[in-house]
């Protein structure tokens, strides 16, 4: 048994439970589980979560494929997989680009209109739950460290 190692693991175990990692991890499945029964309750039990990331990122005249996976953040391959399911679904509708023979055009329908709509609700919802239980000075101090890091990560991308 190698002491030293021992408690070097000790150290790293004890720190665990306050890791920003660890932190933002548990309030993102808090997010996660709050956003899925708001969305169950008012009628969307055929949603995926993950889709959501694609589907709010849709500007209302609709986007390019390609930039829609850049402002996802996720591969064109698993946009292609999202698209066909919420073309499946009814949310969103495809088409080729005009004057770009490659690239289709994503657009909402109206249950997708309505549906990011209810999203865009619900989180405004979950916000305010999360402010009742810090307050509206903390909610503030941490939307602003949190623009601060993400702005820093992705400069130029947001």
């Amino acid at each position: 048994m190698n002491s030293s190692l021992d408690e070097r693991l000790e150290q790293h175990l004890a720190q665990r439970q306050h890791s920003l990692i660890r932190l933002l991890g548990l309030l993102k499945k808090d997010m996660d589980c709050r956003i899925i029964a708001k969305l169950q309750h008012r009628g969307y039990n055929n949603f995926k979560l993950g889709d959501l990331v694609l589907i709010v990122n849709i500007e209302p005249q609709g986007t390019i494929n390609n930039e829609l996976a850049k402002k996802a953040r996720i591969t064109k391959q698993a946009m292609s997989k999202v698209v066909k399911n919420l073309e499946a679904e009814g949310y969103i509708w495809t088409c080729k680009h005009a004057s770009d023979n490659r690239a289709s055009l994503i657009c909402l329908t109206d249950e997708g209109k309505k549906l990011v709509i209810c999203a865009s609700e619900s989180f405004q919802e979950i916000q305010q739950e999360y402010t009742s239980i810090i307050g509206e000075q903390e909610a503030e101090a941490l939307k602003q460290v949190l623009k601060t890091l993400v702005s820093s990560l992705y400069a130029g991308i947001c």
